[in-house]
Parts: structure tokens; C-alpha cells; sequence
């Protein structure tokens, strides 16, 4: 039986983060003396009638002895993508109305965007509601690309872009609020990318788009709370805007 009044939020934490020179999951890699799977795991925690699922793997003992208490966890032994990933979690998404996914290296993520994503959902009754934001430099993101009447047409893959769309700025940071029952019906229509050789999430923003689903892009214009951890750069980055 489906539960009508809680969310389920996944956390796909099962990558390893070899570019910040650490043994550790990149989830626990510390900022402000806090991990990153901890800054995210709070902010989602202060939000009510959320239930959290973390999505391990690499050094998965590590991250499992460290969200004890505070999530229960799925296990994603080969990395092969977040689409990947949220294939693990089926049994958890189908006893839920609606799930988030956030992605496991973004410590910045405020509870503000997340209760207005739930507010935002209902009132337009959404298939998928999603953050991005408008980048001033360029990141190794999708891109999304709107119409003249500011309609959403497709999101294309990093690995993808043309020389003109590696340009446009509006970029895809991965956090979804799903209609559950969708999520499941079309999760496995994610084919693989060749390029990556792995199964993108992403890709369902597309199926989505061209089964004319409701979507509900919503623009945070802190584009810096938006994004993932990846070097110790970005870490420096996020730190002197998060001063301002």
C-alpha cells in the first residue's frame, strides 16, 4: 500500500570521488566540519513526512555504519549511472505517492528548495518537479533547452552537447520530485549511453517530455547551493559564495 502522506527521498551516494584525493566515499568527505551526505541528509530531515534511502557503494560499510539511524540504504555494487541506481531502489519507490532523488555530493541543498518543490508539485500537479539554474562559467552538466514561449523542448546530455549548446547556460543539477507511480512505469526505458557506458537518470527527463508529462522546472537563482563536489576547487568555490 502506497503511503499518501510521506515522501520517499533517495540519495545516490555510491560513487567513489577519486578527484578529491581521498580513501574515503566522497559522501563523507568533510566541509565545515560536517560530511557531505550529513549537510544533505539535515537539510531533507527538517523537512516533515520525508523518509530517506541512501544508494551505496563504493567502501559501501563505511557509508551504512555512518547514515545508521538517520537512512536506510540500497546497495549499488556496479556503478553503472543514477539511472542505475534508482533501479535498486524500486521496491522502496512503489510503497511511496511521490519521491524525491538528489544526487549524493551536493552539501547545499536547503530545505527551502525542498519544501518548495512539495508546494509546487501538488499545486500544479506535476509529474516531475526539478531544480536548475542559470551558471555564470561552465560545468560538466546537461544543459536544458527551452523554446521562445520559455517551454521546456529537451535536456542534453554533457557527453552530448554541440559547440553551441556547451554555451547555453541553464543548467541540470539533478534534483527530481517524482510521481512515484510514473518514476516506476518508465525507469526502464533508460537506454544506455555508449559515451558513458552507463544508464543516466537524466534521459527520463526526455521520455518524459515526449510522453507530454507535466514538467515543472524550477529556477534557483543560488545556482551555487545547486552544485556537486567533485575537486577540492569546487569545495573552495562553494565556500566563498556561501560567505557572500
Amino acid at each position: 500500500m502506497k503511503n499518501e502522506s510521506k515522501y520517499l527521498a533517495i540519495i545516490l551516494a555510491a560513487g567513489k570521488g577519486s578527484r578529491l584525493s581521498s580513501n574515503i566515499p566522497k559522501p563523507l568527505y568533510e566541509i565545515d566540519g560536517l560530511s557531505i551526505i550529513d549537510h544533505l541528509i539535515n537539510s531533507i530531515s527538517s523537512v516533515p513526512n520525508i523518509d530517506i534511502l541512501t544508494v551505496v557503494g563504493y567502501e559501501k560499510n563505511k557509508l551504512i555504519n555512518h547514515i545508521h539511524g538517520k537512512s536506510s540504504y540500497a546497495v549499488q555494487n556496479i556503478q553503472d549511472g543514477t539511472g542505475g541506481a534508482v533501479l535498486k531502489c524500486i521496491d522502496y519507490i512503489e510503497k511511496y505517492k511521490n519521491t524525491f532523488v538528489f544526487v549524493g555530493d551536493t552539501p547545499f541543498i536547503d530545505s527551502r528548495y525542498i519544501k518548495k518543490m512539495i508546494l509546487s508539485h501538488r499545486k500544479l500537479k506535476a509529474d516531475c518537479t526539478f531544480l536548475y539554474s542559470e551558471f555564470p562559467f561552465k560545468l560538466p552538466y546537461a544543459r536544458l533547452i527551452f523554446n521562445k514561449e520559455k517551454q521546456l523542448i529537451k535536456l542534453v546530455e554533457s557527453a552530448h552537447l554541440s559547440k553551441e549548446e556547451k554555451n547555453i547556460n541553464s543548467l541540470f543539477t539533478s534534483q527530481y520530485l517524482f510521481d512515484s507511480k510514473l518514476l516506476l512505469d518508465n525507469i526502464n526505458k533508460i537506454s544506455l549511453d555508449f559515451k558513458t557506458d552507463e544508464y543516466n537518470l537524466t534521459d527520463i527527463i526526455n521520455i518524459y517530455i515526449e510522453n507530454r508529462y507535466r514538467m515543472n522546472p524550477m529556477l534557483i537563482n543560488e545556482f551555487w547551493n545547486l552544485m556537486g563536489v567533485n575537486t577540492l576547487d569546487d569545495i573552495k568555490l562553494l565556500k566563498s559564495y556561501n560567505k557572500n
